[in-house]
């Protein structure tokens, strides 16, 4: 009886372990495809997994979703972007952005690649200082110049998730 209380002790224990939140690190990579046209008279392509402009008109904004655990701290995650700069003359720029659950702009991380950086490039953005938030969320603004991609993206929760 003694023994039948200790495997039922020890499988309880395990449940509840398992139940309790992770402090593991979570990362979640993303396809270029997830991403779409600000505005529905530019053109682009989601050819290979990526995201293309494609207009003749010259630069496009991208949207890039991202799909956000609810996080227990006071910084958002990091993130990075892969992305193909096919100008010489102008370049990728890009925004990591925090909003508040009513639409409200909480964060703004920036990062680029200039005209001279032409090429696969990776961008880094760091956590931002707010927008952790239950109802709180993120995602990237990129504007892309004519044949530029955006090959992937990723995000990076290093604290407590559910």
């Amino acid at each position: 009886m003694v023994r039948i209380r200790k495997i039922v002790g020890l499988f309880g224990l395990a449940v509840l372990c398992a139940a309790l939140p992770s402090f593991a690190t979570d990362i979640k990579d993303y396809a270029g495809v997830n991403c779409a046209a600000a505005h529905s008279n530019n053109t682009y392509s989601l050819l290979n997994h990526y995201f293309l402009n494609t207009t003749s008109a010259g630069a496009i904004r991208a949207i890039c979703p991202v799909v956000r655990d609810r996080v227990s701290a006071s910084n958002g995650p990091t993130a990075t972007m892969r992305v193909h700069d096919a100008s010489s003359t102008e370049g990728i720029l890009c925004n990591w952005i925090s909003m508040s659950g009513d639409g409200t702009s909480l964060s703004v991380m920036f990062d680029d690649t200039t005209a001279a950086q032409t090429g696969d490039v990776t961008l880094s953005f760091s956590a931002p200082t707010s927008g952790t938030a239950a109802r709180d969320h993120y995602f990237f603004s990129c504007l892309l110049p004519q044949n530029s991609r955006i090959y992937s993206y990723r995000v990076v929760e290093n604290d407590q998730t559910d």
